[in-house]
C-alpha cells in the first residue's frame, strides 16, 4: 500500500475524528477506535495502519490541548468555550493531582475519557516539561489506542460470526424443513402402501 492510498478514506476519517474529539466534538474517541478495529476485522484496513493513525491523531490532539494550556496560561480557563468544560472546581482538583505527581496524572489522564481535556490543558498551564508530557502521553496512547482497536477487532469478529451464525441457522432450518417434508412423504407412502 503506497503513501497516497494511506492518506484517504478510513484513515483520514479516523485521524480527523480523533483530532476533532480533542477540540470539543462530542464523540468519544473510543467509538472511533472501536470502529477502526471493526474495519480491521472486516479486512477493510490493516491493523498496524489503524494503530499508527490512531496514535498520531490522539497524540496531535493531546499535544494541541497541552500547548493551548502552555501558551495561554491561566487565562485559557476564562474563555467561554473552555470554561464550560474546565470549571474552577475541576481545574483545582486536577492541579492538586498534578502538583503531587505530574507524570502519573499525565499517564492516567489518557485513560479518562471525560477528563482528558481538563488534564492535558492544566498540565500545559502548570508547565510540565514538553518532553516529559510527550514521552508519557505516547506510552499511554500506544496502550490505550491498541486496546480499543483490538477490542473493535473482537467486536468485528463477533459481528462476522453473528452473520455466519445467521447463515448456519438458515441452512439448518432448510435442512430441517427438507427432512420433515421427506418424513411426511415417507409416512404417507407407508400408510397408503404406495408401490413404486
Amino acid at each position: 500500500m503506497d503513501c497516497f492510498s494511506l492518506l484517504k478514506g478510513e484513515f483520514v476519517i479516523e485521524f480527523g475524528i480523533l483530532l476533532a474529539c480533542a477540540l470539543g466534538m462530542p464523540v468519544p474517541e473510543e467509538i472511533t477506535l472501536l470502529s477502526a478495529g471493526i474495519l480491521v476485522a472486516a479486512k477493510q484496513i490493516e491493523l498496524h495502519h489503524a494503530i499508527v493513525f490512531g496514535v498520531v491523531g490522539v497524540l496531535l490532539s493531546d499535544t494541541i490541548l497541552y500547548y493551548m494550556g502552555r501558551c495561554f496560561g491561566r487565562q485559557i480557563f476564562q474563555w467561554r468555550f473552555i470554561s464550560s468544560v474546565l470549571t474552577e472546581s475541576r481545574v483545582k482538583w486536577v492541579e492538586t493531582g498534578i502538583r503531587g505527581n505530574g507524570a502519573l496524572v499525565c499517564f492516567v489522564g489518557r485513560f479518562l475519557p471525560g477528563l482528558r481535556m481538563i488534564i492535558f490543558t492544566t498540565v500545559g498551564v502548570l508547565g510540565i516539561k514538553p518532553q516529559m508530557f510527550l514521552v508519557i502521553d505516547t506510552l499511554a496512547a500506544v496502550i490505550d489506542i491498541s486496546f480499543w482497536i483490538f477490542a473493535g477487532t473482537l467486536m468485528g469478529s463477533f459481528v462476522e460470526a453473528s452473520q455466519y451464525a445467521a447463515e448456519i441457522k438458515k441452512t439448518i432450518l432448510l435442512l430441517g424443513v427438507a427432512l420433515l417434508l421427506l418424513n411426511v412423504i415417507r409416512q404417507y407412502m407407508i400408510r397408503h402402501q404406495v408401490k413404486v
